[in-house]
């Protein structure tokens, strides 16, 4: 969704990852770096920029109480990444699709659609072409798109998750388009479904490993998840700990957690 032709301003590769970088994000935004002459797509949690490509995201729909709206995630890059007179764009790479306990169905109604300052473009059932923008004179960007979701056969969207596969490009011939990435939007559905489909993304499509024994999501199974286990121990349906679902925390879960011990991303 964002980006387009260039004058003959130079590309400025930047540090990969926010450890490399000064700067602070914004919380919950898309961040958009260049690594070996591509775009790569990251995520900023808690004001700093995770130090590994991240390719799926989540939103949720209803923001500020509007149905069926959500300017989030927002997309964010540093000052320098790139040079003062390159546009920057996104293309929709596949239909909008529909969670369904274990996968997604193509061919629904729904569509959502992208604006920006007068700018727009659908995400139907087809891949679509979206529009371009132009970056900050100091070659960062830092905007939030507006995400609409509808029924355009009449009435409101149906609740429930809702998937959009995307890419980023530039019109510069020194950063080439990203890989393809996945938003994840919650239209008034359960928040575990909602992270039940995130989770299927991020295996099943951006090929992530997920890690179930990272309980605090800090990309590292470690001290702090054991004892989680440790204090969840026993029945506990419905516990953080409670991996595989018996309704009791014990030594299968345990073992989970031993097996991703480590760093996880």
């Amino acid at each position: 969704m964002l980006l387009a032709p260039v004058c003959g301003m130079m590309l400025v590769a930047m540090p990969a990852m926010a450890g490399e970088d000064e700067h602070e994000g914004h919380a919950g935004d898309i961040f958009i770096g260049i690594e070996a002459g591509h775009i790569f797509t990251s995520l900023v949690d808690e004001d700093v920029v995770e130090d590994h490509e991240v390719r799926t995201f989540e939103s949720e729909f209803g923001e500020g109480g509007i149905e069926g709206f959500s300017d989030e995630p927002g997309w964010e890059a540093f000052p320098g990444t790139f040079g003062t007179d390159v546009r920057v764009g996104w293309n929709s790479m596949a239909g909008i699709s529909r969670w369904n306990g274990d996968g997604f169905d193509e061919g629904i109604d729904e569509v959502i659609t992208v604006t920006y300052a007068g700018l727009s473009f659908e995400i139907g059932s087809a891949p679509s072409a979206g529009f371009d923008l132009a970056v900050q004179p100091d070659g960062g960007l830092h905007l939030h798109t507006n995400f609409f979701i509808d029924n355009p056969n009449g009435g409101a969207a149906a609740h429930g998750i809702y998937l959009v596969e995307l890419e980023l490009y530039s019109n510069h011939s020194s950063a080439e388009e990203s890989e393809p990435f996945w938003i994840v939007f919650n239209n008034e559905a359960d928040e575990e479904d909602h992270e039940a489909a995130v989770e299927w993304v991020e295996e099943n499509k951006a090929g992530e490993e997920h890690c179930h024994g990272d309980f605090n999501d800090d990309h590292i199974v470690g001290v702090l998840d054991l004892l989680q286990v440790i204090s969840d121990w026993g029945p506990c349906a419905g516990c953080a700990a409670d991996m595989d679902g018996s309704g009791v925390v014990g030594v299968e879960d345990l073992l989970e957690v031993i097996s991703d011990w480590g760093e996880c991303h």
